[in-house]
């Protein structure tokens, strides 16, 4: 079975939004169960959302203590918000994001060849 997320990328500059999660004590991309585009245009008040890839790979989940399929989508809302941003490479100086989110962090800069 695939567990199904889609993963926002907000960009300023060569920076990403990223939010400070309280469960993983660890900054993420904001995100949201699943892979609805109108879900992400209402959260995030706007039409410029655009769909950039897909990657479906076997990570080892901390939360649930086995190997699972995840199905990630990736997609990119063009609006300003407020927040932290992040290179990709300050993301991966931290220990605990390189430990559990490189593998989503990789996919991004393979996209934009970072």
């Amino acid at each position: 079975m695939e567990n199904i997320h889609s993963i926002i990328i907000i960009k300023k500059n060569n920076k990403f939004l990223n939010y400070f999660d309280e469960r993983w004590n660890m900054y993420l991309f904001p995100n949201i169960k699943g892979n609805d585009i109108d879900e992400i245009k209402k959260k995030y008040n706007t039409d410029k959302v655009t769909f950039l890839f897909d990657k479906v790979h076997k990570k080892y989940s901390v939360s649930h203590h086995e190997n699972r399929t995840y199905h990630h989508y990736f997609y990119e809302v063009d609006t300003d918000i407020d927040g932290e941003y992040f290179t990709l490479d300050e993301l991966l100086n931290d220990d605990k994001v390189k430990e559990n989110n490189s593998d989503i962090i990789g996919f991004i800069k393979e996209y934009y060849n970072l």
